[in-house]
């Protein structure tokens, strides 16, 4: 469900293919029929209190029009949104956490453009600006399917979380740079940037791809770097990046950029072939996943 997070706009299939998938509640997924929204104290209490505690954890996504069964998605559960408005649900989050939630989104979703049928996906980034406080004066975290209090020691740690470094995939590019000699040559490159307050001088990336058809005929070049290559009973190529310099506040830093050969006589048989790039760093890590579907051209760019 990756791909689900990274989207930027959304529609009712979206929403319907998380029904059909049976895809289930997490610590960064809740699932919010239209009755969480309410005009009443003990409503907007409850909704300060969700999207705080994602806030306070990992970050995540918050879907109001959508019932749960044994934390799965169920059924839609249309909101009114000429009654509740995606401004009106933007004012109470604003207004009853403290401190305000940088990044938040909230995206509306209408079946047919029918502004009766709305639901309202709430994405909260992880925010370095925790711990943040709720309606009730309570601090909340993500744990299992649930929002809890947080415990002193907790809400103490979260005070770190500020002069600490936060290193994200940026952007990687994957395309077919030009064909010689019967190869095709796939230039690959992967960017992370530092989103955090204070210099990271330790990360590493891996660049993985799986399902490899047996003796397809891989061939790697770095360019002009030294890389980690591995390959594993032939299905599975793993390059690795150590970093090699620090990345401050606000940088972006170019760690991967190395080119792929493929015999052309085999470049159609990728389809299955799965990419996985994951960031490790002392305070977390980023991973993306998306299948290459036959090498042709990817861009992925987060900044944007």
């Amino acid at each position: 469900m990756d791909f689900f997070y990274e989207k930027e706009t959304y529609t009712i299939t979206d929403i319907n293919s998380l029904i059909d998938n049976e895809v289930e509640e997490s610590i960064y997924l809740e699932f919010k029929s239209s009755g969480a929204l309410g005009k009443t104290e003990s409503k907007k209490k409850e909704i300060s209190k969700d999207v705080a505690a994602f806030a306070n954890s990992i970050g995540g996504i918050i879907i109001y029009g959508l019932s749960e069964q044994d934390h799965k998605a169920s059924n839609l559960s249309f909101i009114n949104g000429s009654e509740f408005t995606k401004e009106w649900l933007e004012h109470v989050i604003n207004s009853s956490i403290q401190r305000r939630i940088d990044g938040l989104k909230i995206i509306p979703v209408r079946q047919n453009q029918d502004i009766t049928k709305s639901l309202y996906i709430v994405k909260i980034p992880l925010s370095v600006d925790a711990p943040h406080l709720s309606k009730d004066k309570r601090f909340y975290k993500r744990f299992n399917f649930e929002s809890v209090p947080m415990e002193e020691y907790e809400v103490r740690q979260l005070y770190s979380r500020t002069i600490k470094s936060k290193l994200v995939i940026a952007k990687w590019f994957a395309g077919n740079h030009k064909t010689e000699n019967g190869r095709h040559i796939i230039r690959v490159t992967v960017d992370i940037s530092n989103a955090g307050n204070v210099i990271e001088a330790n990360y590493k990336v891996n660049f993985t791809l799986e399902n490899i058809p047996p003796k397809l005929g891989f061939q790697y070049e770095a360019i002009n770097r030294n890389y980690e290559y591995t390959m594993v009973n032939g299905e599975k190529l793993q390059i690795s990046s150590v970093s090699k310099m620090p990345i401050y506040p606000n940088e972006s830093l170019n760690v991967l950029r190395f080119e792929l050969k493929i015999p052309e006589k085999e470049y159609v048989n990728l389809d299955n072939v799965k990419i996985t790039i994951h960031l490790r760093y002392p305070h977390g890590e980023d991973i993306w996943e998306r299948d290459f579907v036959g090498f042709s051209e990817i861009i992925y760019n987060k900044e944007k």
